[in-house]
């Protein structure tokens, strides 16, 4: 393993001391360096022993650092480590062709998982892996559990033979200090019922390092030919996992002070039960996996709201576009609101998913093609509003089609400005340039 150097700051101490792009940082003090963390790391002592490689030549600096004083170098990205499962639910087996080619790629690293809070399971962590997060302190990690249970696990997972030693390495992690925020992602048939009480029992008994444990219902598209047959959730069961979920919270909530377990804003619209209030959700430390999102946006909402009244940015009209499963949030609650604005006439268009099939709903799996196909032929007013998830963060659908691949394009195939929703509703309500 190295490290490339992709820039030298300008005036940095790296500049000073005759760094280059394309340098190779092979050891710091004489510890390997592989990647950005382990840079951090070890190049955090006030004396430096830095060996770098240039056109295969070994230089050697050494060096003091100023307290508080960056290198001033950023280095090329490091390669993610591919899962190590073959999970019978996993959603990239059930891509249709054409996508971005990220969509197709199965990653388990625990560097992305301390970084940006990516779930992964440990079954490609070797010891020397673990060693390295407990050394390093990359914690919280995030866990895809599943299902404690050695057996369910395996034919959860598609582990043919061998055991992934999940509760050794939880374990392990606990022993050592690392926190962890874990995930149960629910398949009937499989790791519900009894399966799901012992998996939170299991995890409860390590709550002193397991902080919580996110249960998020299966996602099934049509693009399932040759794959084990499963089937999604259906309202009676998100109910009773809902209700089983009150339950834990309340016995957790008397003993540790938190609720633990957190059920995802995809099980309540699925059950068709309200959100909980925002002290249920503990600061909302979940809310990049789902939990409390909802529960956020209309909290915002109900914030900003009495602003627009006082200060409305009509007169406009506004189509906004969500998906089948959190359309009863849009028309029941948001478009209501804003509709009895003096000026403000706002519609919403639900689409169907023509790229997944009709059973996934949510609108973070809408592509162009399902956002041309439910505007078509309608009266649009003056602006299209989308859900801010629908594009990656270089603002690209997820169709990679030339030339219907962003908010722009669909914008000049409609004739109407298509905007984000990004959290500020004035903005977003406000007349186009």
């Amino acid at each position: 393993m190295s490290a490339t150097i992709k820039h030298v700051e300008p005036g940095s101490l790296a500049a000073e001391l005759g760094w280059r792009s394309g340098d190779v940082i092979v050891s710091v003090n004489d510890r390997q360096i592989g990647d950005e963390i382990d840079l951090r790391f070890h190049a955090a002592e006030p004396e430096l022993d830095v060996k770098i490689r240039r056109a295969g030549i070994l230089k050697e600096y050494a060096f003091e650092r100023p307290e508080n004083e960056p290198l001033g170098i950023s280095l090329e990205d490091f390669v993610i480590r591919p899962c190590a499962d073959d999970c019978v639910f996993c959603f990239v087996d059930q891509n249709p062709a054409g996508l971005r080619d990220a969509l197709y790629f199965r990653d388990s690293d625990p560097r992305m998982s301390f970084l940006y809070g990516n779930y992964i399971t440990v079954t490609n962590l070797r010891q020397s892996d673990l060693d390295r997060i407990v050394e390093q302190r990359l914690s919280p990690m995030y866990i895809s559990v599943h299902c404690t249970d050695d057996e369910i696990r395996r034919r959860m997972m598609g582990h043919v033979k061998q055991r992934d030693h999940l509760n050794e390495k939880l374990q392990f992690f606990r022993r050592n200090g690392i926190e962890m925020h874990t995930q149960i992602v629910l398949v009937p048939g499989y790791n519900d019922g009894d399966a799901l009480i012992r998996t939170i029992g299991d995890l409860y008994s390590m709550n002193d390092k397991v902080r919580t444990v996110s249960i998020v219902p299966v996602g099934l598209t049509s693009r399932r030919q040759g794959l084990e047959e499963l089937r999604p959730l259906n309202n009676g069961e998100a109910r009773e996992v809902i209700g089983q979920v009150n339950k834990w919270q309340d016995r957790f909530r008397s003993e540790i002070g938190s609720g633990f377990v957190y059920a995802s804003d995809e099980m309540y619209l699925l059950a068709g039960l309200e959100f909980p209030e925002e002290p249920e959700y503990d600061g909302f430390p979940l809310m990049e996996n789902g939990v409390g999102m909802c529960r956020d946006f209309l909290n915002e909402f109900e914030f900003q709201l009495g602003d627009l009244h006082t200060d409305s940015p009509g007169p406009i009209r506004i189509t906004m576009v969500t998906g089948t499963l959190a359309s009863p949030i849009l028309r029941n609650r948001i478009a209501p609101a804003l509709n009895a604005i003096d000026g403000l006439t706002v519609d919403v268009v639900v689409g169907e998913n023509r790229i997944f099939g009709l059973a996934v709903t949510v609108s973070g799996l809408m592509g162009y093609k399902c956002m041309s196909a439910a505007l078509a032929g309608r009266e649009l007013g003056d602006v299209v509003l989308l859900p801010p998830d629908c594009v990656n963060y270089q603002g690209d659908f997820l169709d990679n089609v030339a030339g219907k691949n962003n908010p722009g394009d669909l914008s000049l195939e409609l004739g109407v400005p298509v905007r984000l929703f990004a959290g500020d509703w004035k903005a977003a309500l406000s007349a186009p340039d």
